[in-house]
């Protein structure tokens, strides 16, 4: 089977879980790399082998060997990467959020459809184990009609400085509203938002949204970035679908491994992005290889479409527009 090449833009800490997690795929090999930050990515290409290091996101994308393109960039840059790579005749796979306005989501999803080029999105949680069982679980009508659905995706105070700079909703509660899009297949009516800067910083570190859906399914998401880091807790998700004829939890914390040291209490990531025995496993793992797959067999990822995860990036605009104004945001189907 012919090895996809890969090149990677955005040498952050989430573009080396690319980087690490790509590393172990042996039907992919990531061939070139670009980060605004030269040094950054040289480090990288050294310490994962990597042979070349591009200087701009337009070298990238005409070099004639790769197929595919790896778009980890922060989230408000993803558009023109992604357009690039496309007119470029690559498929792409582009983290979440698709993009922080809706202007610069459809542009990228005509630019796909366009193209005829496969644009995959991020939205990991859908090949997380738990959250899939529970979508099988749903799909076969075991738990009846949605009535009710909870999101909890809280995180460190310690990461604000880095990851403050996109609005939660954007940042996390997107997880959480495509699950609940892709659990009940429902439209959302109208949204209401709630957030609060407890640590005074650009975006709010603190937010509830709720959402009606058609139907008269209630959701409510909540993303807060309190938690103290001394606790050594990285995650507090969880996840509550009630249906009429039965109810669901996902629970990641505590977690069924946690480690008591003298140092304190651990809970280490065993579903998302984990390292075991030295090997990437996990959700981050599961999505990339089907990204590899697709292309290696040519054909579409149906697993998320791109017009999925733009519908996403609605609600959570909405949201964020119903805090601000403090009121509730009509949301069209």
């Amino acid at each position: 089977m012919k090895q996809i090449q890969i090149g990677l833009a955005g040498c952050g800490a989430f573009g080396e879980c690319h980087l690490r997690t790509l590393a172990a795929e042996p039907r992919a090999k990531v061939m070139a790399l670009f980060d605004i930050d030269l040094d950054r990515a040289a480090a990288l290409a050294a310490r994962y082998n990597v042979p070349r290091i591009c200087e701009s996101i337009d070298e990238l994308c005409a070099l004639p060997e790769l197929d595919a393109i790896d778009v980890v960039t922060i989230e408000g840059a993803h558009c023109e990467p992604v357009i690039k790579a496309l007119d470029a005749g690559k498929d792409v796979f582009v983290e979440k959020p698709l993009a922080t306005t809706l202007e610069e989501c459809g542009r990228m999803v005509r630019a796909a459809n366009a193209s005829g080029r496969i644009l995959m999105v991020g939205q990991t949680l859908r090949f997380e184990t738990k959250y899939a069982i529970l979508k099988d679980e749903i799909a076969s009508g075991g738990l009846g009609e949605p009535v009710s659905m909870h999101a909890r995706r809280n995180r460190p105070k310690s990461l604000l400085p880095v990851y403050g700079r996109t609005h939660p909703v954007l940042e996390n509660s997107i997880h959480d509203i495509d699950l609940m899009l892709w659990y009940t297949g429902r439209a959302v009516r109208r949204v209401r938002g709630y957030g609060r800067r407890a640590t005074g910083g650009q975006n709010d570190d603190t937010f509830w949204g709720v959402l009606e859906f058609e139907g008269g399914a209630l959701g409510v998401v909540e993303t807060i970035w309190l938690l103290p880091s001394e606790a050594g807790i990285g995650i507090d998700d969880a996840f509550q679908f009630v249906g009429t004829t039965g109810v669901a939890n996902v629970q990641m914390l505590p977690g069924s491994l946690n480690f008591l040291l003298e140092t304190g209490y651990r809970v280490p990531d065993a579903s998302y992005g984990p390292l075991a025995c030295g090997v990437p496993r996990g959700a981050m793992r599961a999505e990339l290889a089907y990204f590899v797959d697709c292309i290696s067999e040519g054909r579409p990822c149906t697993a998320i479409r791109p017009e999925e995860a733009m519908e996403a990036v609605r609600i959570a605009l909405a949201l964020i527009e119903s805090a601000q104004r403090d009121a509730d945001v009509v949301v069209m189907g």
